[in-house]
């Protein structure tokens, strides 16, 4: 009996042990996201910090994942969104022991509204209820469009100004207002701006002189195409119509290959949509088509100064009553947004950072 329950007794303990060995093998390992912040308006600076994060064995790896499609194993840093979005953040740590534990948050990017104001000789940067964030006083007079756009992989404003005779295109740093180059504008009477961010990137700029939608280049400003009045009378849509008689804005909006632009002309309150089709050998150059019949935009919103379309909404510049409204591009009628309660009284041209 007393050999058995020796035994049972070393049975037992060494049973204790595994239990005990088990416990201490696979150890409580916890993930702890801590960020400064999780919304804001683009560009978002995030302060990251995987530090409160345990385990009784001690951490081994630490992974960050910003929804971006990049990731860094540091324990700490920062990292800037550069566009505007939903993203989740996701922090997963590995123990010495093997051991894992994730947990994801949901970083939210809101768009900015950048403005000219053509008597001030400035442009702000707003957020989307019209609270200013920065603002930035140009050495050119008259501004009177913008569009934001990436350059060489870094984000620059470049503002289309009248100059007081000397008409000018501004490449500006939105982080310090710093002017980085100066064109001369392809008109006397530069207007609105846009940027086409697909893979042949290019800036589009309308002149209320020469009535000609202009195609730049936006790492030198060089002037690589232009249709004027009659490339776009051929057009059925066109007919006798009024076109690039009076711009009331002009926009890009990611479409096809090559993108489409929005035009909006003063004359007769019509919204025009123009497919962008590339340049297919040396011989032939790029080649606008307007693609639909017309909208007519709500007359109520008139005078226009300026638009841009997000996320399928068209932004425009109530320049009247000193407002930012918008419209559905599909009906041309207001759809119930708006930005207001920002400076200056002469608001032209309108840029969406996305």
């Amino acid at each position: 009996m007393d050999r058995k329950r020796t035994a049972v007794l070393w049975v037992l303990a060494i049973g204790s042990l595994v239990v005990l060995g088990g416990c201490t093998f696979f150890s409580q390992t916890k993930a702890v996201v801590d960020v400064s912040v999780t919304t804001g308006v683009v560009p978002l600076t995030v302060s990251f910090s995987a530090d409160q994060s345990t385990s009784d064995a001690g951490i081994s790896t630490v992974l960050w994942s910003f929804g971006t499609g990049e990731q860094t194993y540091d324990a700490t840093g920062s990292y800037t969104y550069r566009h505007a979005g939903r993203y989740t953040l996701t922090l997963t740590v590995r123990s010495e022991d093997g051991g894992t534990d994730t947990e994801s948050i949901e970083i939210v990017v809101e768009p900015a509204a950048w403005i000219c104001d053509e008597n001030l000789d400035r442009v702000y940067k707003l957020d989307m209820n019209g609270a200013v964030l920065e603002s930035i006083n140009l050495p050119v007079p008259e501004p009177m469009g913008l569009t934001v756009a990436e350059v060489a992989g870094a984000t620059w404003l470049f503002v289309a100004c009248r100059g007081g005779g000397s008409q000018r295109i501004l490449k500006v740093d939105p982080a310090t207002g710093a002017v980085a180059e100066q064109y001369v504008a392809p008109g006397q009477n530069p207007l609105f701006m846009t940027y086409g961010a697909d893979e042949i990137q290019r800036l589009w700029h309308v002149d209320g002189l020469s009535r000609k939608i202009y195609e730049l280049n936006p790492s030198s400003g060089q002037v690589l195409d232009s249709f004027g009045t009659n490339y776009f009378h051929a057009s059925q849509q066109i007919g006798n119509e009024t076109f690039l008689q009076t711009p009331y804005g002009l926009c890009w909006e990611a479409s096809g290959d090559e993108g489409r632009l929005w035009y909006l002309e003063g004359e007769t309150g019509l919204l025009y949509a123009i497919e962008i089709h590339g340049a297919i050998d040396i011989f032939q150059g790029t080649q606008l088509e307007i693609v639909a019949d017309p909208i007519a935009v709500d007359p109520t919103l008139f005078p226009v100064q300026g638009m841009d379309l997000y996320d399928g909404v068209l932004w425009v510049v109530d320049r009247d009553e000193h407002r930012i409204l918008a419209v559905d591009p599909t009906t041309g009628q207001r759809s119930g947004g708006q930005i207001s309660g920002f400076p200056g009284a002469m608001t032209s041209g309108l840029a969406i950072q996305r």
